[in-house]
């Protein structure tokens, strides 16, 4: 054995202690001084057998000066055999000290186990308090030596608020304490003054890992199970399975992190359990977190590797979750700090931008989804953005706050319905927070601004009237052309049409159908027309300068004119192009609108023979427009007021004959002709009704005309007729028709030109329809076609085909030329060789002697190749070969060349009798007789 420290301490204090005691103390029935002090000294020592023979029962408890009882110094010998005699003596085992330390705290503080042991062993108590509050139990556990105090009999000591060795090894999470007192026997199911039993102690704990590990030793040493929140925990621990699925598919994780209990999270983490789990519903533990609003278990999850983007059965990531209000912020901020996406989609194709929306978050939430990439764009499976939800539940706050960044207030959904429209429907102040300066003027997919929109569904006159900022919204347009009147007036909506008026709309404006708020009024009636058209515009005229009236005598408002007319409309009104109402309705052929401005219920008539800015009548107009039944109307009133219509003239020149015939209107020539139209007036320029049909190309028109006696030789200021206008626009059929009727080929205009000779030019086919097939054929001057073709220079193919009709082939012109001294005067040698193989006549001369022969000769030696092999053996009617000829006019190249050939006789003579050797002689040409001669 030892004397510990604190032994030696006790002694020299103790033996100072008895000396004043000495010289204090009277007799008493106590021991003496001297005797106290030799017991503490024999204790101290460890002299048993001495403290035997001197020790009396009540001597056991007496104290030294400093409150140590025997027993406190005998612990501190760690002998089992001297506190083992001083408890038999009746030593108190609860006696305090100075600090109130009983003998087993100090035997606890000194690490003296034998003495610890001897204590226990005599009930001494675990749970005596010192002047601290400590007792032996929890200073041995702060130590790590609670083992030795609890044994099974002092398992069941209990403190004053009841607990037990159990509820403070549990206290302490001393899981090696707990393992010892698991060797005694089963977890007491003992409750402290709080109601816990160890287990339910460390439940309370549910922050901290130790707990459940503390919870788990309890329970797989026998603890009670205590079927409450931690059930599923207690299941899996029992069957040593984690990762176990219940009835809900939930795991002991789901459960843990739905509660917040950390520790046990963290317990199962660290278990390495599947963090992402799923549930019936496909819910993993970090869902479950999340939707309780359990932030530390969240984060704890999501630190340990948990996947924030999983979804559950209906799509949704922790980020879709509708988290309690006050954690909703710090949740979102972990998620996205974890890699949490904003732009998954749940099975309804909503981001959690859009629940936010929805369910109208804290804005700071909302800013975290946007601020981490949340598309404010995108849309659900019915087409809703964030910002039409917001305004759906009427989120003022996140309505303004997506209209700021720029969100589309045109964004339509699958109804149709848009943010824009919503926040219509919801009146002035909704509309104020949704449409800004920013939007004002933006535009839905057809064009229509915030304003457009707002008149189109009919809103309130407040937002119609705060949406109008300047003029220039007045004319905006639509992508099809409509304007805010088009709306207004389409809905009959008169508190809206009547300001849009007012603030300038215009009731002409057309729209890409042509249709204006005006026709529409007009047209649809139902009271429109009261408000729409008033005594103030009743005279406004639109771009073209048409009136109110005019237009309704267009469009056949049969019902609206007389109306009209009484609001005090202009029956005389011109537009721009002078055309009065009358006009307006020949435009549409409409007979019976006629009918009434020629007599209306009040005021005058309408002129019949009014005429526009270029001088047409109504009549005119009829012709220009189709309007067969109006003109019926308008001659026979015309013959009634003894006004000439039918054959006035426009500032052309032109009456409505010629107009219908240009225009192949068969139906108004023949209604024309039925009134006894003049037939053969001409224009300015002296065009009759034939030739403007003819340019025009109506051939139906040019038989009507024909058939009806129109002449086809008619010629214009110009000289031509109709003819040279079909061969110049290319009308074979017509010129066929002209021909037939009666038409000259050979007419001249003033120029000269033929119809022929425009022929020429043109190509084959349309020389063919033009000479026909008359082969006597020729103009004033005896010229054949013939003649002519060699004079336009044709081509070789176009003469034969002329050749072909059988032309007289020597026949003389005026001037006494044949086409073959045209065609050697044009040098055409192709020409020449056609007539020279019909048997052209080379010596036939024109008026000034001019045979084809002398031309060759003398000025066409280039044809002469051409000429020779049909000379050969041919005279004239005097006989002369082609050497007489040469013998007159040919130069000695020319005449050698002749010589060479060998094909014509020198010695030939002629009825004369002269050889051509004489007639070069007569005609004083020496060297051409030399030549001749040899």
């Amino acid at each position: 054995m030892h004397i510990h420290n604190r032994g030696i301490v006790w002694f020299v204090g103790s033996t100072f202690a008895c000396f004043l005691v000495l010289l204090s103390c009277t007799t008493t029935s106590s021991p003496s001084p001297q005797a106290s002090v030799d017991l503490f000294e024999m204790v101290a020592r460890g002299d048993l057998d001495t403290l035997k023979t001197r020790f009396g029962k009540d001597s056991v408890n007496v104290r030294d000066a400093n409150g140590d009882t025997l027993l406190h110094v005998g612990v501190l010998r760690n002998d089992a055999h001297v506190v083992d005699f001083l408890l038999s003596m009746g030593a108190d085992t609860e006696a305090q000290d100075a600090s109130g330390s009983t003998p087993l705290m100090v035997a606890v503080t000194e690490n003296c186990f034998e003495s610890v042991r001897m204590l226990i062993a005599r009930d001494a108590s675990l749970f005596s308090r010192d002047a601290q509050g400590d007792t032996p139990l929890t200073r041995a556990i702060r130590k790590g030596t609670a083992h030795e105090l609890v044994t099974r009999k002092t398992l069941l000591q209990k403190d004053k608020s009841g607990k037990t060795p159990w509820h403070w090894a549990v206290r302490a999470l001393d899981r090696d304490l707990i393992k010892h007192l698991v060797t005694l026997g089963p977890p007491t199911q003992e409750r402290d003054a709080d109601g816990h039993t160890p287990l339910s102690l460390a439940y309370s704990s549910s922050s901290d890992a130790r707990a459940a590990e503390v919870a788990a030793d309890l329970l797989l040493g026998g603890a009670e199970l205590m079927h409450g929140s931690f059930s599923e925990f207690e299941i899996a621990v029992l069957k040593r399975n984690y990762d176990l699925h219940f009835t809900d598919g939930s795991t002991p994780l789901h459960v843990m992190a739905k509660r917040g209990y950390t520790g046990f999270v963290q317990f199962l983490v660290d278990r390495k359990v599947n963090l992402n789990a799923k549930n019936l519903s496909s819910a993993t533990p970090l869902h479950e977190a999340v939707r309780a609003g359990q932030v530390d278990a969240a984060v704890l999850l999501l630190r340990s590797g948990a996947d924030p983007n999983v979804r559950d059965a209906s799509g949704n990531t922790c980020l879709h979750l509708v988290a309690p209000a006050p954690f909703r912020v710090r949740l979102v901020g972990a998620l996205l700090d974890a890699g949490a996406s904003v732009a998954i989609k749940d099975d309804y194709g909503e981001t959690p931008l859009h629940v936010a929306a929805r369910l109208g978050m804290d804005r700071a939430f909302v800013e975290r989804l946007v601020g981490a990439g949340a598309d404010i764009s995108e849309r659900n499976k019915k087409g809703e953005t964030p910002l039409v939800l917001t305004i759906d539940r009427d989120h003022r706050d996140l309505t303004a706050y997506f209209v700021s960044l720029g969100a589309d207030i045109h964004a339509e959904d699958m109804r149709g319905e848009t943010p824009l429209t919503k926040a219509l429907a919801r009146g002035l102040e909704t509309v104020k927070i949704v449409v800004t300066d920013s939007n004002l003027y933006k535009q839905d997919v057809v064009g229509r601004s915030p304003l457009h929109v707002a008149v189109s569904r009919r809103a309130h006159l407040d937002i119609v009237k705060f949406l109008f900022r300047e003029p220039k919204q007045m004319i905006a347009r639509d992508t099809m052309g409509n304007t805010l009147l088009h709306y207004a007036v389409a809905n009959d909506d008169r508190a809206v049409g009547e300001f849009l008026m007012r603030e300038g709309a215009d009731i002409f404006s057309t729209n890409v159908h042509g249709v204006s708020p005006l026709k529409t009024a007009l047209t649809t009636s139902g009271g429109r027309e009261d408000w729409i058209l008033t005594a103030a515009n009743v005279h406004a005229q639109d771009a073209g300068g048409n009136t109110p009236l005019h237009l309704a005598c267009e469009w056949k408002l049969t019902q609206a004119i007389n109306g009209i007319l009484r609001k005090g409309a202009e029956i005389e009104a011109r537009n721009l192009n002078q055309e009065t109402p009358l006009f307006s309705a020949v435009k549409s052929d409409a007979a019976e609108v006629i009918s009434i401005l020629l007599h209306p219920q009040a005021g005058n008539p309408a002129l019949v023979d009014a005429r526009d800015a270029v001088g047409n009548t109504v009549l005119h107009a009829c012709v220009r427009w189709s309007a067969l039944r109006s003109a019926d109307v308008l001659i026979r009133e015309a013959d009634a007021r003894h006004v000439s219509l039918l054959n006035a003239r426009n500032l052309s020149g032109k009456p409505p004959l010629h107009l219908a015939a240009r225009a192949g209107n068969v139906d108004f020539i023949r209604l024309l002709l039925s009134h006894r139209v003049a037939l053969h007036m001409g224009d300015e320029t002296g065009k009759s009704a034939l030739t403007d049909a003819v340019l025009a190309d109506q051939e139906e028109s040019v038989h009507m005309l024909l058939s009806a006696g129109a002449n086809p030789v008619q010629q214009d200021m110009y000289g031509r007729t109709p003819l040279h206008e079909a061969v110049l626009c290319n009308s074979q059929s017509v010129i066929a028709a002209l021909r037939a009727a009666g038409g000259n080929p050979f007419a001249r205009d003033s120029y000269g030109t033929t119809p022929l000779s425009l022929a020429l030019l043109k190509g084959d086919t349309f020389v063919g329809a033009v000479v026909g097939k008359d082969p006597l054929l020729a103009n004033s001057d005896g010229q054949t076609p013939l003649h002519l073709a060699v004079m336009e220079n044709v081509p070789v193919q176009t003469f034969r085909l002329l050749l072909a009709k059988g032309y007289p082939i020597d026949k003389r012109d005026r001037m006494g030329s044949s086409a073959l001294v045209l065609a050697i005067k044009k040098d055409r040698s192709d020409l020449c060789h056609e007539l020279l193989a019909l048997g052209a006549d080379l010596f036939i001369a024109n008026n000034v002697g001019e045979s084809p022969a002398l031309l060759v000769l003398s000025k066409n030696t280039s044809i002469l190749k051409t000429l020779v092999g049909f000379a050969v053996n041919k005279t004239d009617s005097a006989g002369e070969s082609i050497l007489h000829y040469a013998a007159k006019v040919a130069d000695e190249k020319t005449l050698q060349g002749l010589l060479a050939m060998n094909r014509f006789g020198k010695f030939l003579r002629n009825v004369a009798g002269e050889t051509p050797y004489d007639v070069a002689v007569r005609w004083s040409r020496p060297k051409i007789a030399a030549l001749l001669k040899e």
